[in-house]
């Protein structure tokens, strides 16, 4: 019996390396295909464009917040709840709503929202015949299948970041797979140096600068909730230091996330004061500014760095991934608030 458990927790820390170690050629030929998928959903230049969801869905669409408005668009990340009850949707705009399952229901009510408001309305799913894509004008389906769902998935967040992007604009100069070669040893070196010798009563902050950055320390502090409820927070690096600071102690680990903009001289600018105050501290996603596709890569080389660190968090900890209520009843009072309806 013993056995079995042991089993059942250190099945899904695998799940997760190989997810780690097979997304680079998945994302390399995945590219292409959304590229030429979303040739005829694309937004016209200059257009509102709204998109996000709920949990990561909102976080990529933070994440490339800087790369829609490189590429001309007058472009806000909302979540569904924005999206359904705050009246910022109006006639004209187009409303990009991510769900890989395509049942998140509150995301579903928002597109419906949406597209009654008069907005055009596009899905993002890996299921063409989702409620989700029901409730939109036109459907960019993600064509792979994920390792699992029950883990803490990274995959699903690049393809979502890759599909996003080229709803955006064209891929065409963008070489998805030699910015995974590069990027994804790296991550994993910035994992392990971050938790080599970790103490278990350490914290994990995650920092970035303006609305991109912002949405990666989110997407990492969610990945470490689900990786056995881990404690983890995300802050907008310059708000951090008005008040946040002071939850700091010596041992906490601090990730930086760049964008490739103005604000990342302000993020890095606080390394400094966190070693003072003998925080673990790591940067990702400061190495392309003013290259071609600096955002977009960005947000991939952070978004890559948290996988790799939940990854390592989960192995050093014995944290049980797939099980990561650990019998506290969050899972029912999840259901519970997912049903929830107006």
């Amino acid at each position: 019996m013993a056995h079995d458990i042991e089993h059942d927790r250190t099945r899904g820390r695998q799940l997760m390396r190989r997810e780690l170690d097979e997304q680079t050629a998945i994302l390399a030929a995945l590219a292409p295909a959304l590229d030429a998928a979303a040739a005829d959903l694309r937004p016209a230049p200059g257009s509102r464009v709204w998109a996000g969801g709920c949990g990561d869905s909102l976080f990529a669409a933070e994440a490339l917040a800087a790369h829609f408005r490189d590429a001309g668009h007058a472009f806000g990340a909302a979540s569904a709840a924005e999206m359904l009850w705050d009246g910022r949707v109006a006639e004209g705009d187009t409303v990009i709503a991510v769900s890989i399952s395509g049942s998140t229901r509150r995301t579903v009510e928002a597109l419906a929202a949406a597209r009654a408001a008069g907005a055009r309305t596009l899905a993002v799913t890996i299921a063409a015949q989702s409620a989700l894509a029901r409730a939109a004008d036109g459907t960019l389906v993600l064509p792979y299948t994920p390792v699992s769902r029950a883990i803490p998935h990274g995959l699903d967040y690049h393809v979502t970041l890759l599909a996003l992007a080229a709803l955006a604009g064209p891929l065409g100069g963008f070489d998805a797979g030699a910015v995974f070669d590069r990027e994804t040893p790296e991550a994993v070196a910035r994992a392990k140096a971050a938790t080599a010798g970790l103490s278990p009563e350490a914290r994990f902050f995650f920092l970035g600068g303006g609305a991109a950055a912002r949405g990666t320390a989110a997407f990492a502090a969610a990945k470490l909730h689900e990786a056995g409820g881990v404690p983890a927070w995300s802050f907008e690096a310059e708000n951090f230091g008005h008040g946040a600071q002071f939850m700091l102690r010596e041992g906490d680990v601090v990730g930086l996330f760049g964008s490739g903009g103005p604000a990342d001289g302000r993020t890095r600018g606080l390394k400094p004061g966190l070693d003072r105050l003998g925080c673990r501290v790591f940067e990702a996603g400061f190495d392309d500014a003013g290259r071609p596709w600096a955002s977009l890569r960005a947000a991939l080389a952070g978004a890559l760095t948290a996988q790799a660190l939940c990854v390592e968090v989960a192995d050093r900890f014995d944290r049980d991934v797939m099980n990561p209520a650990g019998g506290s009843g969050t899972d029912a009072v999840q259901k519970d608030w997912f049903s929830w309806s107006a």
